[in-house]
């Protein structure tokens, strides 16, 4: 007779806690035990980690309560080689840093120079412990824990960044307690999106005000970096944003690269046979411009940004007419009938204002995500009819109730 794999030797006759599958109740699965094995460490090493966090958050905010310390502050006030107060030159070229900003400035630069960073980044890292410590209590003993990563505790405070001073004291209460289970059991970047709908339903400033203020801030950044490369970043509003990027992912796919070529790198066939060489140009002779071969998307992406700015064309030499900059956005349907305040939602940002959303949606047709069929949109605030007009989308009604999602697209002329 067979015997069982957890019990050589034995018949079902003379074990009587085997169990109807043939396998005893102490069988364990060696896959599943030597995969244990490392996952269980790994799970209490994050935990370990998150509890460094947590304390190294604990040790800058202790050093920033030391610089609110008056005789700390007095101590360095006392120095005039730190204050500049009795300094001429310093006192012709400007006013001196006040007691608070020295002392600031002196605890900042004091844990750049114990922990080889600048000063600067030294500053922003007791500023954002000091606010997770008194505005977040719950997200920095959850830290503490392990119940949650660094990552989660970073995107808290991103989410909570820009609200207001004279915040209402409920507030911050209320969300941790709302958003801390989702911290808990999501990742850092799901978790930061539920937070942002969370944080929306509590903000006490409505978010077509900051939505018009934010417009004011509108700029183009450029941040030299390492490599002889540099960042040119555009802060925009969310839906143009989108936009822009989705029409560059569209030119993106439409861009061929030299086939011939990438057969001969390693994208290509690994036994291709290497290309034949060039022949030598005669004097004065123009030289074909070398072939792009085995760009990534990212890559095809960036080298479109880079051609429509630095040409007004892309490298071959078109514009991409005809490719639209779309963005998705769920309206909820009272909202799109300006009977509700509920915000719309931008896929892959977050809330967004009614007056864009509704602009979205009242000027073309939106096509249901999970509906074929077609309806003319409602038409717009204004009472203008649907167009086809720059920056249109439209909508299919399936529920007086539920939202709509729709597709708005960014045409180009």
């Amino acid at each position: 007779m067979a015997t069982s794999n957890a019990t050589p030797g034995s018949t079902p006759d003379d074990s009587p806690d085997d169990t109807s599958d043939g396998f005893s109740e102490d069988y364990v699965d060696p896959v599943a035990e030597a995969i244990s094995a490392v996952i269980d460490p790994l799970v209490e090493n994050e935990k370990v980690i998150a509890a460094g966090y947590a304390e190294r958050i604990r040790l800058l905010a202790q050093l920033d309560g030391l610089g609110h310390d008056r005789r700390i502050i007095a101590g360095l006030a006392g120095d005039p080689l730190e204050s500049g107060r009795n300094d001429i030159d310093t006192q012709n070229h400007g006013p001196a840093w006040d007691d608070e900003e020295l002392a600031r400035r002196s605890m900042a630069a004091e844990v750049g120079f114990a922990l080889r960073m600048s000063s600067q980044t030294a500053g922003m890292m007791i500023f954002d412990a000091a606010r997770l410590v008194a505005q977040l209590p719950r997200f920095h003993r959850a830290l503490t824990e392990g119940r949650i990563g660094w990552g989660h505790a970073l995107r808290m405070l991103e989410v909570t960044a820009a609200l207001p001073v004279d915040l209402p004291e409920h507030v911050l209460p209320t969300l941790e307690e709302m958003v801390l289970p989702a911290a808990e059991k999501l990742s850092a970047s799901k978790f930061a999106k539920v937070a942002r709908q969370i944080m929306e339903s509590l903000h006490p400033i409505p978010l077509q005000e900051r939505v018009d203020a934010g417009v004011k801030e509108r700029r183009v950044v450029l941040r030299p970096d390492i490599n002889g490369m540099s960042w040119l970043n555009a802060y925009l509003k969310a839906d143009e944003a989108q936009a822009i990027y989705e029409r560059l992912t569209q030119i993106a796919k439409t861009l061929d690269d030299d086939d011939a070529a990438a057969d001969a790198t390693a994208c290509g066939a690994g036994d291709a046979p290497a290309p034949e060489p060039a022949p030598a140009l005669k004097p004065g002779a123009a030289r074909d411009p070398e072939p792009i071969v085995c760009r990534t998307r990212d890559q095809r992406r960036a080298d479109a940004y880079r051609d429509l700015l630095l040409d007004g064309v892309g490298a071959d030499g078109k514009l991409g007419r005809g490719i639209h900059g779309t963005v998705n956005i769920t309206i909820p349907v009272l909202t799109l009938l300006d009977q509700g305040d509920q915000p719309a939602i931008l896929d892959g940002y977050g809330p967004i204002d009614l007056d864009t959303a509704r602009r979205l949606a009242g000027k073309r047709r939106v096509s249901s995500a999970s509906s074929p069929t077609r309806t003319p949109a409602a038409p717009s605030p204004s009472g203008a009819p649907p167009t086809t007009r720059p920056r249109t989308c439209g909508a299919t009604f399936r529920s007086a109730t539920k939202p709509v999602r729709s597709r708005a697209a960014t045409a180009v002329p």
